[in-house]
């Protein structure tokens, strides 16, 4: 066991503690609170990206930002969110979050995520409530929705970075993956020497 490289997925791990307990100690109600929480999970998920083969050729290409995306929402979140189904009967919650969170407010500073492909608008609202994961349904023409409310939000990305790092531990081509876009992007003012 390489006790260094654990002491630099600890380090990461607390840095990024700090940052989630920052958001929410100065959580102020708004859509600000979720473009900083959704800019840090498109920042997790993009740490799992691998190469992979492109059909009927040899050559390996980084996976879509979508493909990592919604592996890393249906292997490391808490398995409500792979789960849930909408009213609808679409199962696709991590895709709707690709789309929106990923997409539209941490890329392009809107809940209408990106214009054609799967994205449904308003598939997903935001809150600072109690619940998470609440089936609610808009008016038509609209699909139904799903509201995501903050404080129980940032938890299940809390879970969800702890889940990624005790994976990191067990399996050495992840903990090294990690480690070197860790390195190589560090987030922010985090340094790991």
């Amino acid at each position: 066991m390489n006790l260094e490289n654990n002491d630099e997925l600890e380090k990461f791990k607390s840095y990024m503690h700090e940052r989630f307990n920052e958001l929410e100690r100065d959580s102020r109600g708004t859509a600000w609170d979720f473009v900083g929480l959704s800019v840090s999970l498109d920042y997790l998920a993009s740490l799992t990206k691998i190469k992979v083969k492109v059909k009927r050729k040899e050559e390996l290409k980084w996976q879509s930002g979508r493909e990592y995306f919604t592996i890393f929402i249906n292997k490391f979140f808490p398995e409500a969110y792979s789960q849930f189904t909408y009213r609808n009967g679409s199962n696709d919650l991590p895709e709707q979050m690709y789309r929106t969170l990923r997409c539209g407010l941490a890329h392009a500073f809107s809940l209408y995520g990106e214009p054609g492909g799967h994205g449904r608008t308003g598939s997903i609202m935001i809150g600072h409530g109690e619940g998470n994961l609440i089936p609610a349904q808009k008016a038509p023409p609209r699909d139904d929705t799903v509201i995501l409310n903050f404080i129980p939000f940032i938890n299940d990305v809390r879970t969800a970075l702890n889940n990624l790092i005790e994976a990191a531990r067990s399996d050495p081509r992840l903990k090294e993956r990690l480690l070197e876009r860790i390195r190589a992007q560090p987030p922010l003012q985090l340094i790991l020497e």
